[in-house]
């Protein structure tokens, strides 16, 4: 069943007949502890509770410290709400001290939840922040003769995300403000602590609200055609084009972030290769400011991959220091086991720099490093051609009419069986038969739908591995050892694109390598010379360059770039059907669609498995 929209966008089918089976709206009240468990560390733990019996079980295990407070406790006065209380927890049965405590009880509505939630602070650790969970959980409290009842109130162990969930459910959140809360917890940069902070103001939810509003404005517009089209005006279809194109824009300049969210998110793994004695371990120790490597000046010390954490653009770069590269391992077998896993690396990596001496100049171990590295890239392009060559003859064969039927219901069985496009058939011919226009527009369906399972394919390789080679740099390595006739004062100098030349013909690196690269530097790890290049050449080559350093903008994450997609696919038919005049009763079922997967990014039309698959990836404290 689908969900729609309560409050901030969240399900009002909650009060549906079937809600009270739901697997995730269930009313308990939960209970969780919301802070990293750690043994012997951290001052404070929290346990976040809530539902409607938060307080009864809080006030079942808690004795405050002030008699006041003790008085309105015995005399059942509501908690004051988000006013803190010190106290004691202990045990019911026999009033053993478990810890002491800080407890804040946040009523309804004025919580994350809506809920009635109460904190309970204890101490850190995970001993007492245990026993403290174990205690509620054990849901015991005293009826009114003074006897232990363990059914008087219920606490159960909360599922991961449940927090979030009941917020978004309650209307507190909508799901890209939800989503946002993950992505805030699991931030690995302050880019992307910022974005989640700008999407949990709503950034991301605006725009694709909007986009919706426009997209369920003009389906109503054209429904109501269907009804009572006698009696409007005409339908100008070069408007409804026009808003089409309008609305396919707004929707896909948010697409165009996904690639932003998923950088930040995901980072990015970079290979240092070369071959030996080239400075790798230097500059990777340069780079990542530490002395993860061990540099020597005996070449092949690297034996094994180094890996080095840093943050480019915003951008999380795992750097991995490779053995040196080159064919005659002279019988070691350590060492061939080390090039074998530099390859490997240089295979699996998002980008790769070839680190080359610049002072000794480029060498045959050079050449036989970068083709190892190039001819990777002839194998990819002999599979895309050998793929491109299998798209088109499933275009071919998937391309023959139906027949026993006309026109339009060739093309509604088309909608829902490809949902491919209508690209370059003019389906209005009049010299045409109505067998013919079909068979164009079956045809049209099945190629588009032929050149977007090429274009999925081409993208992605087996076992959805990158298939395109990965970006590649050069960095001229230890230029602050070459002499230099007119030395740069400088760094701006050697980045210039004349000086750089200059250097890679000093460095005698063939022309037709250089123009393999994506882009060159000049690098010196023992003064860090050039290692601002190096990271604005990376940033511009993986597509970080459009990452705000600062992380103050927002971004859609996979889930809901995918949604996005489907928009944008939905309202690209649209344009085809109205561009080749079938009827109003195609435009609908395209825009239908559109608002729907728009509304299922914000939740206001969201089937359950989706909640499902976004909140399991929560802890279970949020």
């Amino acid at each position: 069943a689908r969900r729609g929209g309560r409050g901030g966008g969240a399900a009002a089918a909650a009060d549906d007949a079937d809600a009270s089976s739901s697997s995730w709206d269930d009313g308990d009240t939960i209970a969780a502890i919301a802070t990293p468990v750690v043994p012997q560390a951290g001052g404070v733990a929290i346990i976040r509770l809530s539902g409607p019996n938060a307080v009864a079980a809080t006030r079942a295990v808690f004795r405050p410290a002030a008699k006041a407070a003790r008085d309105a406790q015995r005399r059942g006065d509501p908690m004051v709400s988000h006013t803190a209380l010190y106290g004691e927890v202990r045990d019911p049965r026999d009033g053993a001290m478990i810890d002491e405590v800080l407890v804040l009880p946040m009523l309804a509505p004025r919580s994350y939840t809506t809920e009635d939630v109460v904190e309970i602070h204890a101490h850190g650790g995970s001993v007492c922040v245990q026993r403290v969970l174990a205690l509620l959980l054990r849901n015991t409290s005293r009826d009114e003769s003074g006897d232990l009842s363990g059914d008087s109130l219920r606490v159960r162990l909360a599922r991961p995300g449940e927090f979030t969930l009941r917020a978004f459910l309650n209307g507190r959140l909508d799901l890209t403000q939800a989503e946002a809360v993950h992505g805030l917890v699991n931030a690995r940069t302050n880019a992307a602590a910022d974005g989640a902070l700008a999407a949990l103001r709503g950034g991301l939810a605006g725009p694709v609200k909007k986009a919706r509003a426009e997209a369920v404005e003009l389906l109503a517009e054209l429904e109501a055609r269907l009804d009572f089209d006698d009696e409007l005006e005409p339908l100008d279809e070069s408007t409804v084009a026009a808003r089409t194109r309008r609305l396919h824009d707004a929707v896909s300049a948010v697409l165009e972030t996904a690639e932003r969210c998923r950088l930040r998110e995901t980072g990015i793994v970079v290979a240092l290769v070369g071959r030996p004695n080239a400075g790798k371990s230097s500059l990777l120790n340069a780079w990542s400011r530490s002395d993860k490597a061990i540099v020597t000046d005996v070449a092949g010390t690297t034996r094994d991959v180094v890996e080095a954490s840093i943050t480019v653009a915003g951008v999380p770069v795992t750097l991995l220091d490779t053995a040196g590269i080159r064919a005659d391992t002279k019988g070691d077998v350590v060492e061939a086991i080390g090039v074998e896993r530099s390859l490997a690396a240089a295979s699996g990596a998002d980008a790769v720099v070839l680190v080359v001496d610049a002072r000794g100049g480029w060498a045959e171990e050079d050449r036989e490093v970068w083709e190892s590295l190039a001819g990777r890239t002839s194998e990819t392009k002999e599979e895309t051609r050998n793929e491109s060559e299998d798209a088109s003859s499933t275009s071919s064969a998937t391309s023959s009419p139906i027949e026993g039927r006309d026109e339009f219901e060739n093309a509604r069985a088309r909608l829902y069986a490809v949902r491919g496009g209508l690209e370059h058939h003019e389906l209005n011919d009049e010299d045409s038969t109505d067998d013919e226009k079909a068979f164009r527009l079956e045809a049209s369906f099945a190629d588009a739908y032929a050149s977007s399972a090429f274009s999925a394919s081409s993208a992605t390789g087996v076992n959805g591995a990158s298939a395109r080679r990965a970006p590649m740099l050069l960095a001229l390595n230890k230029i602050d050892a070459v002499p230099y006739v007119s030395s740069p004062v400088s760094e701006e100098e050697v980045s210039d694109a004349g000086e750089l030349e200059n250097w890679t013909k000093r460095a005698g690196v063939p022309e037709d390598v250089v123009a393999s690269f994506d882009a060159v530097v000049a690098t010196s790890a023992t003064t860090r010379f050039g290692l601002s290049d190096l990271e604005e050449a990376l940033a511009s080559i993986i597509g970080a360059g459009s990452v705000n350093a600062e992380g103050a903008q927002w971004a859609a994450n996979q889930r809901q770039a995918e949604a996005l997609r489907c928009a944008c696919a939905a309202l690209d038919r649209l344009t085809e059907t109205i561009k080749h005049g079938l009827p109003v009763d195609f435009w609908t079922i395209e825009l239908r669609e559109a608002a729907a997967a728009l509304g299922e990014i914000t939740g206001e039309d969201v089937a359950e498995d989706v909640l499902d698959v976004v909140f399991t990836k929560f802890c279970i404290g949020k």
